[in-house]
Parts: structure tokens; C-alpha cells; sequence
């Protein structure tokens, strides 16, 4: 008898996931961090003919953490040519004057701040197209430490695909009864049917999203709080698929005292009201309901799932 299969033990994501005779059992657990001290420059002095912006938003409840994140970034094996925190005029009336100094302070070291209009969390990339239309643009979350390879391993993963957009997190999607998403088990590495997870960083290349892909009028109406689900379709309907670079093998440490607010809760609201958020069921069904031809992409690679 293979005791593996009765019983196993993982360290994801600060849990311990328990699986005793098929049934998992997730224990979270504290896990020390140590974030790194910004001692030089973190982004590129020679800027390279296709930049590479690191974007990333934030709002208030978490402008004070961020700068852990941020930090992070600037930390990269492999240096970006900016990194981009975008944050809602309308929230920060006063600009840097309502930031925290430990955050304002990394300008000496790479970091840009620019003000725009509060799309939510749409904002790491809205704006960051809008301004380098021809960059490559890699995402991240307000809530993450980051691995130093992070960027370096996209952008590896990108000069050999150019095509696809890159991402070290995915969710695995299946088509049923021909019309309807539900969460996939095995997905090829590069797929249609993998939906990008934006907290695990992803990256962009230049015009690899559709033509909507920058519509607030729709997206805003269509999906208020579910930009992971609007990316991934922008992608598909452009003909374009998701390669997954690293894997659910790869740890996410999150910012202390981080998770009590965001999407994740909002979205965990089955309401419709604007205010609130909806579910990924409901999400998928207006997305599809809004592109149908987002069907016949999928068919085309239909990899049979069940």
C-alpha cells in the first residue's frame, strides 16, 4: 500500500494542506518574511528597445503595506525598465501628500507614481497600456512579496513566445455542455483554457489583448470587480493563449495584515448590486453572454474535459 496516497502534507501559500484518504483538510500557518531593503537603483539604466514596465495599483486600505510590495520589485534579478504604481486621483486628492514617506521615499530608487482614474483593480494595466502601448507590461498585486526572479522568469518565458501572455498562475478552465465554463483539471502549458491569475504576476507583450480590451464603458458595466476574468477573455478573443510559466508548485507570500480587505472579499457577495461584486459563475456567464464568439475560440482547442 503506497502511504503517499493516504496521506500527504504541502506548504502552499502559508498553509499546510493536510490529505488524509482523499480528503483535504488547509491549515493556515505564520511564515516570516523578511522584505528586502532598497539599497540601489531597482530599474534598468540602459532602457531597452521594448521596455519592460512593472505595474502594479493600490487604494487606500492598503497604501500604507504597499511600499513591502514595491520593494519586492525594485529587488529584481533582472531589472525592469519601470515600475508603475498607479493610484485613483479621486481617493488621493492631494497626490503625494496623502502617501506615506516610507512609500514617496522609493522614488530614489525607481519607483514612478501616477494618478488616474479609479478603475478599480483594472487599474495595474488599463492605464500602463494606454501610456506604453508598445511596452511590455508585467502585473502585480499590492499584497505580494515577490520572488526576486519573478520578473526575469516572464520575461525569459516571453522571448521564447511572444505571442502568448505569461503568467506564474493560472486557473485551469473545462467548456461543458458546449457552452458553459467551469474550473478544468489538465490544461496544456499553453492554452486557451488558462485563465491568468493576475496576484501571481503576469505578463502582457505588446497588443496581445483584443480590441476592447481598454472599453471602460463595458467593462465597468460588465464586470466591476472581475478583471482577472475580462484579461483572460481579451486575450482569447484576440487569438491569443496563456502559457503557464512556473506553477501552483511555487509559494505566494502575502503582506501581513493584507487579506481582510480586496476583490476576494467583494466578490464573495452573490449580489448585483455595482457596489458589492459578483461571482465567478455569474462573471463567466455575462462574459460569454457578451462575446459569444468566445466559444467557437475555445472549440477550437476543446481538449476534451469532462
Amino acid at each position: 500500500m503506497d502511504l503517499n496516497k493516504l496521506f500527504s502534507i504541502t506548504d502552499k501559500d502559508c498553509h499546510y494542506i493536510v490529505t488524509l484518504l482523499g480528503i483535504k483538510l488547509k491549515f493556515k500557518h505564520g511564515y516570516k518574511y523578511v522584505c528586502p531593503v532598497v539599497k540601489s537603483c531597482g530599474i534598468t539604466e540602459t532602457k531597452r528597445p521594448t521596455e519592460i514596465i512593472v505595474s502594479l495599483t493600490s487604494f487606500p486600505a492598503r497604501i500604507n503595506s504597499v511600499e513591502k510590495t514595491v520593494r519586492t520589485l525594485l529587488s529584481q534579478t533582472l531589472k525592469p525598465d519601470r515600475v508603475v504604481l498607479w493610484l485613483a486621483e479621486e481617493q488621493f486628492p492631494n497626490r503625494e501628500k496623502d502617501l506615506p514617506e516610507a512609500l514617496v521615499s522609493l522614488k530614489t530608487f525607481g519607483l514612478d507614481i501616477e494618478f488616474c482614474e479609479d478603475l478599480r483593480s483594472y487599474k495595474k494595466l488599463i492605464p500602463a497600456m494606454k501610456k506604453y502601448p508598445k511596452a511590455v507590461i508585467i502585473t502585480a498585486d499590492d499584497d505580494i512579496y515577490y520572488a526576486p526572479d519573478t520578473v526575469e522568469s516572464l520575461y525569459t518565458a516571453y522571448l521564447e513566445d511572444k505571442t502568448s501572455v505569461h503568467a506564474h498562475r493560472v486557473q485551469p478552465l473545462a467548456l461543458v455542455d458546449g457552452n458553459k465554463l467551469k474550473n478544468g483539471k489538465k490544461v496544456p502549458k499553453t492554452s486557451y483554457f488558462n485563465r491568468q491569475i493576475g496576484y501571481g504576476a503576469v505578463l502582457y507583450p505588446p497588443d496581445v489583448l483584443y480590441k476592447d480590451a481598454a472599453d471602460v464603458s463595458i467593462f465597468k458595466k460588465l464586470l466591476p470587480t472581475h478583471d482577472d476574468v475580462w484579461f483572460w477573455a481579451m486575450t482569447v478573443l484576440n487569438h491569443r493563449k496563456i502559457n503557464l510559466v512556473k506553477g501552483d508548485k511555487e509559494s505566494i507570500i502575502y503582506v501581513e495584515n493584507t487579506q481582510q480587505y480586496g476583490l476576494c472579499k467583494i466578490n464573495k457577495s452573490f449580489s448585483n448590486n455595482k457596489s458589492a461584486g459578483i461571482s465567478i459563475e455569474e462573471a463567466d456567464k455575462r462574459i460569454l453572454d457578451y462575446y459569444p464568439q468566445l466559444i467557437e475560440i475555445l472549440k477550437e482547442e476543446y481538449v476534451g474535459q469532462k
